[in-house]
């Protein structure tokens, strides 16, 4: 409701006319920028589930696993072969590859700090709890948490960091009995050799693991988003100057971004990482033949069955601090179903393609989806509705949003 107000409030604007005066921001529009800029400053909120998410040791553990292609199955996949610094932490294709093909794109790890909900579908609700899902999936890193947790005992400089980072070591007796691969996700035989292993045996082994997870987490929560030409512009309008940090069809992007009356952008896209962190359909589910993806409506059940979840056994949080899960709307109802998670729009210039399969591999490409959505006879029920910009228009709206990335 307060994004809805905010909509109603913004006005109107004509685009910027060449060689035209910049017209004046009103209030209620200076207000709506100021809250879609970045606060360097701005720390990444409490994480209640994990104690170490602000450790420099758990941060230094984290990046080294992060970079490291042993945990995967053949030893060739890390989790900066999708996640490459010089992409934003993305990989640039429209899915993924690891040791196979996944059915999504790979989103920026930047800012994720900030998120509620993790991956497209919202299948975790920690930075932590996602970082473990690659290491078993049978496309990403195809491996299994026992053959993970050898890894880090086996290796002298990881078992000091672990116990350096986490204040105990890996008890020899965990390991000692186990096979090399197990766990409950992954390979066939990955699967019957953790089911044979005993609770007690299950548990010490998640309680290594989730802690890896712990460690990638605190790494991840140091990557910020620089500032940007449209943050360093706002900033010089809240000290009354201009630095000319946009240009006139920016500027116009920018109005046309908040004009309630025309587009729907501010109803996903707000605040400082341009995004409500929610779940819409926009019409780009999967509902039928290969690739099935339903979205949200998977993804509600998955986070509520995780092991690794904020009211689970391996959390730090007290259960009065999951307050995202204990009130989470557990009706898996029609309007989940084909809904993504929105994302940022910030690095927008450095994450193509885009969408949660990649299917657009220009900016331009997804401004004309929006501008003349596909009917619901196509595609199913959906939240979109005509734009009706023009080409001109299109362009100024396109340039505003490449503003957001340094």
């Amino acid at each position: 409701m307060r994004i809805l107000a905010i909509l109603l409030c913004a006005a109107a604007a004509v685009p910027l006319q060449a060689g035209a005066e910049e017209p004046r921001w009103t209030e209620r529009e200076r207000r709506i920028l100021e809250s879609m800029t970045l606060d360097t400053g701005m720390p990444p909120p409490a994480s209640p589930s994990n104690d170490y998410a602000d450790s420099p040791e758990a941060a230094a553990l984290g990046k080294k696993l992060f970079f490291d292609p042993r945990p995967s199955a053949d030893g060739s996949i890390s989790c900066a072969s999708c996640h490459e610094p010089a992409k934003y932490f993305t990989d640039g294709k429209a899915r993924s590859v690891g040791t196979g093909e996944a059915m999504r794109n790979a989103p920026t790890i930047v800012g994720t700090a900030h998120n509620r909900w993790f991956y497209w579908d919202g299948r975790r609700d920690s930075l932590w709890a996602q970082a473990l899902i690659p290491f078993e999936a049978a496309d990403e890193m195809g491996s299994s948490r026992v053959a993970v947790v050898r890894l880090i005992h086996g290796d002298a400089a990881y078992r000091d960091a672990y116990e350096k980072a986490f204040g105990e070591p890996i008890d020899d007796l965990v390991l000692r009995e186990l096979p090399g691969h197990a766990g409950p996700f992954g390979a066939a035989d990955a699967r019957d050799a953790w089911a044979k292993l005993s609770h007690s045996q299950q548990t010490a082994i998640n309680r290594v693991y989730a802690n890896i997870g712990k460690a990638i987490a605190a790494y991840e929560r140091t990557l910020s988003p620089p500032l940007t030409p449209f943050d360093r512009y706002v900033t010089a309008l809240a000290d009354e100057q201009s630095d000319g940090q946009l240009t006139g069809d920016e500027i116009a992007g920018a109005r046309l971004f908040m004009d309630a009356e025309r587009s729907q952008c501010l109803q996903c896209h707000s605040g400082p990482f341009l995004t409500n962190g929610e779940f819409h359909n926009i019409g780009t589910g999967n509902f039928s033949g290969e690739n099935l993806d339903f979205g949200r409506a998977i993804g509600l059940r998955a986070v509520l069955m995780d092991e690794f979840n904020c009211l689970g056994p391996y959390s730090d949080a007290e259960p009065y601090e999951c307050v995202e899960l204990m009130y989470l709307n557990k009706d898996s109802h029609l309007p989940l179903r084909g809904a993504f998670k929105v994302p940022t729009l910030r690095g927008l210039r450095h994450t193509a393609p885009y969408f949660h399969d990649g299917r657009f591999a220009t900016l331009r490409e997804v401004l004309e989806y929006y501008n003349e959505p596909p009917s619901m006879d196509e595609v199913g029920p959906h939240e979109l509705r005509p734009m009706g910009f023009d080409e001109a228009e299109l362009e100024q709206l396109e340039k505003f949003l490449l503003s957001l990335s340094h």
